[in-house]
């Protein structure tokens, strides 16, 4: 009865999972935009890290080790935190938007580069920290960094264009997180079924 009941909680538990972080990114992506059109709002910043902390602590309830979860948990939050510090020394402030977005901010234009290399590596680091959490294998990591840093080239095209609505923005933010992580649950998924048919 216990083995049957674990059997239909843990895909309960994923969905429940998936369901907050698709919730905590679109909400994080969106208010986050608000605190770049808007300017500093002691609201918007408290909803945004409730939001980030609640999305958090729903990982918890994956079928994952204690090890895996502070450490998957503890380099995204550290990713959260790299996206302020790394800001500030710039832009003179704290600012929580997407570093394509800020980089506008940069009104001297010497900073490029710069926001362009850590808007594309510190999505890579949250990812980093949710296949820790999952367990991914080689084929995972790999399938779901490689298609990570592809989203995000994509990303960086699509915020250069013209006209690109907040919906639309808050879209492809989630697609770059969210499609890495399907691919690399799918790679893993092949090789288990690859390994399976071997034997």
């Amino acid at each position: 009865m216990t083995e049957s009941r674990n059997r239909i909680n843990l895909p309960a538990a994923t969905v429940i999972v998936w369901l907050a972080t698709l919730v905590g990114l679109a909400g994080s992506t969106m208010l986050a935009m608000a605190h770049i059109v808007f300017g500093p709002s002691p609201l918007i910043i408290a909803s945004l890290w409730t939001v980030r902390c609640l999305t958090l602590a729903a990982m918890w309830l994956l079928p994952a080790s204690r090890t895996q979860k502070i450490a998957g948990t503890g380099l995204i939050l550290l990713s959260l935190l790299l996206d302020i510090a790394l800001k500030a020394p710039v832009l003179g402030t704290v600012e929580y938007g997407d570093w394509f977005v800020a980089a506008a901010l940069d009104l001297s234009g010497l900073y490029g580069g710069y926001f362009t290399t850590w808007g594309l590596l510190l999505p890579l680091l949250s990812l980093t920290g949710w296949f820790i959490v999952r367990g991914r294998s080689l084929a995972g990591w790999l399938t779901g960094l490689a298609s990570g840093l592809g989203m995000g080239f994509v990303a960086l095209a699509l915020t250069a264009s013209a006209g690109m609505s907040l919906s639309t923005f808050t879209l492809i933010t989630m697609a770059r997180y969210i499609l890495p992580a399907l691919l690399a649950g799918l790679a893993d998924a092949l090789v288990r079924r690859r390994s399976a048919v071997q034997e």
